[in-house]
């Protein structure tokens, strides 16, 4: 599709865009690419469970889960 742009270097979009609806502007090159974003869909909250004591019995809490990423040793 081709548009052209008014004085006020408006263009009017194709019918598939509503009102409201949030389009991303893409420059590449010489060319400009319009995408229409999706609307974010609300994830319904969980309720939290309670962890099992037993999957922690054998956890040190007080030692580091992973190596030092450097030879440094804390301050």
């Amino acid at each position: 599709m081709i548009v052209t742009a008014d004085q006020k270097r408006r263009i009017v979009l194709p019918k598939p865009v509503q009102p409201g609806d949030v389009l991303d502007i893409s420059v590449v090159g010489k060319r400009m690419i319009l995408q229409v974003l999706q609307k974010p869909v609300a994830i319904p909250p969980q309720a939290g469970r309670a962890l099992d004591p037993s999957l922690l019995g054998a956890t040190d809490l007080d030692e580091p889960a992973f190596l030092p990423l450097t030879d440094e040793s804390p301050a």
